[in-house]
């Protein structure tokens, strides 16, 4: 077994990523190697691009970010056509009037009210709107979103961020209240959908990490809701949500 960077037999303890890259473990250990903090592939330091908020990028995920409005378009469709294929509905069928916005680490923080943190990708805000004349004849008042995901994301992480923030506005929007494990586990399986949905090779990778996040809302959440999923099915599990039955 060789050493990816000094191309030497191993011998000795070593590391190695998902996509079995195997480095000596004097490399990893000294900071010359670093894991990408998007695909976690184990590269030089020195090759990476290094962003303020402390995230290292590998040359292949650079290639992939996404920073453009086009891209988010055409992303924001892929995701939201197979939700709603899934029964997932909103008001603005389409959510034209839902602004997506590319966001740094520190903004993404100050808009949570939390600490800086790179693990928090993306926030939705939604406000309750009623008109004069609403108010008068009782109408529904007017749900206004808005998406914030975290810079420098590739296209699949970017989709299920994107997927996960939709299925907080599809909450919001039933005025939906669950329990933040069944909350944020619903979120997480809308970005499981989209790893289904988006064609990338990285795509199990990211799957992975959800499937083995230990964290007891956003882990064992989603869990606990794709085994809903597996038992009785998108279109049940939307029903048992809206009857807070999660």
């Amino acid at each position: 077994m060789k050493c990816v960077i000094c191309q030497k037999n191993i011998v000795g303890p070593y590391y190695t990523d998902y996509w079995e890259n195997h480095v000596c473990a004097g490399h990893y250990e000294t900071g010359e190697v670093q894991m990408c903090s998007s695909c976690g592939a184990l590269t030089l330091k020195s090759e990476q691009m290094q962003l303020s908020d402390g995230r290292h990028l590998c040359n292949s995920c650079v290639q992939q970010v996404i920073s453009r409005p086009d891209q988010v378009a055409k992303i924001k469709k892929l995701v939201l056509s197979r939700l709603i294929d899934e029964g997932v509905r909103f008001q603005d069928r389409h959510l034209d009037s839902v602004p997506i916005d590319i966001m740094s680490a520190r903004e993404i923080s100050e808009l949570r009210g939390h600490p800086l943190s790179i693990k928090n990708k993306g926030v939705t805000r939604t406000r309750r709107v009623t008109s004069f004349g609403g108010k008068l004849f009782g109408m529904k008042p007017k749900m206004l979103h808005h998406i914030y995901i975290l810079d420098y994301l590739i296209k699949i992480e970017f989709a299920g961020t994107l997927a996960h923030e939709i299925m907080h506005v599809w909450q919001n929007e039933n005025q939906i209240k669950l329990a933040p494990p069944q909350s944020e586990g619903l979120c997480n399986l809308g970005a499981w959908l989209a790893f289904t949905t988006i064609s990338s090779v990285k795509a199990p990778y990211f799957m992975k990490l959800l499937q083995e996040n230990p964290d007891p809302v956003y882990g064992d959440g989603f869990r606990y809701v794709h085994s809903l999923f597996e038992k009785y099915g998108w279109e049940e599990l939307l029903r048992m949500a809206k009857n807070r039955k999660l």
